[in-house]
Parts: structure tokens; C-alpha cells; sequence
């Protein structure tokens, strides 16, 4: 039965990783091409920049943080 519920879950976040990797990517092509706050008035180039820029300024914590990242969004 447990291993049912984790098969769930990790479906379920692998899809939910999916929607915002997509999100994300339109929010980007949209303020690209139609200027900032073109989407719901949110700089998603903007807000991205200051997630990479605070991994960046936290050292060794921020690099493993990222390579955690990494994992997570290319594990298939």
C-alpha cells in the first residue's frame, strides 16, 4: 500500500515540477517579446535573476542548494 502512495506523490510532483517548468518558460517568451510585467504584472526574468543571484551570494550552501535543484528538475 505505501509504496502505491509514493508512486502517487512522485507522479504527482513530477508533474507538478512540469506545470511550473512550463509556466515558467511562457512567462519568460512572453515578457521577451512583449516587455516586462507582461504577464499578471510579475518580471518573471526579473524574479529568476534574484533566485540565482541569492543562490550565488550563499556561498557553499547556495551551491548545493542548486545542485539539488539540478537533481530534482532533471531526474526522470
Amino acid at each position: 500500500i505505501m509504496d502505491n502512495v509514493f508512486k502517487y506523490f512522485n507522479g504527482f510532483f513530477k508533474g507538478l515540477t512540469g506545470l511550473i517548468m512550463t509556466v515558467l518558460g511562457l512567462g519568460v517568451a512572453v515578457e521577451i517579446l512583449f516587455g516586462g510585467g507582461a504577464l499578471f504584472g510579475i518580471s518573471v526574468i526579473e524574479n529568476v535573476m534574484g533566485v540565482v543571484n541569492g543562490l550565488g551570494n550563499a556561498g557553499f550552501g547556495g551551491l548545493i542548494a542548486l545542485l539539488v535543484l539540478f537533481s530534482l528538475l532533471t531526474a526522470k
